[in-house]
């Protein structure tokens, strides 16, 4: 699915010297770690670089190196280079259309439905995550890895194997993972403080939640509701529901698990897991997109008619 080759897009990184490097809003693991590695890799490079994250990096990453570098609203200045990581579509990427205007914008990720908006585009969706894709730009650009750099391209590739237990790991990603523990990357200590400890808050939420659990009649499809009520109580926010939906998704005889969060804006944010249903494709009816097993959407509405019509749209792929 490349249209460009890294080579390609390496050599314009090279003849850049402004660079910003952003990803997509509401950023999970594959977005900030591989936002830190590129971005700290530039530098090292003597590159210019702003590295961009709508509100800032989430509290769960905030001990990656450089982590404090990571600005929360877009400079405003002009960029010869923008590098969008981990992004599907242009709505997702929080960069205002005057900071594009004159810049090369990069488009590097591993969705199989991204809709190539960059002027150059590498999307390899056989990359079990972004962070692999830029492993390989940095061997490309001849970037040193750092302990930092490998740190934040361990959480990367991590997050998005579910600890290298999805079906999306192969061989190459064992291989990429193995080069970065030679470069003094502990994983006992990262998986710790990515998967292991939570604060009160998102345990406080996943109370809320666990208590809205439902079932189709088949019990093939479960899920979980949020109000925004909900979360102001618990005190947390976007970031703390990170891997809520597979509470749902992980009981014996679901196939799909959903999520479903209020907004305070008219709309319900909607995630999908399932074990053999593609949810890419069920989110795509609503506008949203992912993989295959993992994906998203967001609906105009209320919860409850949400959740009526995302439930009708599964219920007609996985039973009654």
């Amino acid at each position: 699915m490349p249209v460009n080759s890294l080579a390609e897009i390496a050599s314009v990184l090279q003849a850049s010297r402004c660079i910003l490097v952003s990803t997509h809003l509401q950023p999970d693991g594959d977005a900030i770690g591989s936002l830190l590695a590129l971005g700290l890799a530039l530098k090292s490079c003597g590159r210019q670089v702003d590295m961009y994250c709508d509100g800032g990096v989430p509290r769960r990453f905030r001990f990656l190196a450089g982590a404090d570098e990571v600005v929360s609203v877009p400079p405003k200045k002009a960029f010869d280079c923008i590098v969008a990581l981990d992004c599907a579509d242009r709505q997702r990427l929080p960069v205002p259309d005057q900071v594009l205007r004159d810049a090369m914008l990069v488009n590097i990720d591993h969705h199989p439905t991204n809709n190539l908006f960059g002027r150059l585009n590498y999307v390899d969706a056989a990359a079990a995550a972004t962070g692999e894709i830029v492993f390989d730009l940095l061997r490309e650009l001849g970037a040193h890895h750092d302990c930092a750099v490998a740190e934040a391209l361990y959480v990367a590739i991590s997050t998005d194997t579910g600890s290298f237990k999805y079906d999306n790991t192969t061989e190459k990603t064992h291989r990429i993972a193995g080069r970065l523990l030679a470069c003094g990357v502990r994983p006992g200590h990262i998986s710790s403080l990515v998967f292991d400890v939570k604060p009160l808050r998102a345990v406080l939420v996943l109370q809320q939640a666990l208590s809205s659990l439902a079932f189709s009649a088949d019990g093939k499809i479960a899920w979980l509701t949020l109000t925004e009520k909900d979360l102001q109580e618990a005190g947390a926010d976007n970031a703390d529901l990170e891997g809520l939906v597979n509470y749902a998704k992980n009981i014996e005889g679901v196939e799909v698990g959903l999520l479903f969060r209020e907004n305070n804006d008219g709309t319900v944010k909607v995630g999908f897991r399932s074990f053999q249903t593609d949810v890419a494709a069920l989110a795509a009816k609503f506008g949203g997109g992912g993989h295959a097993r993992a994906a998203g959407c967001t609906v105009r509405g209320g919860l409850d008619e949400a959740v009526s019509r995302v439930l009708a749209a599964v219920t007609e792929v996985v039973g009654s």
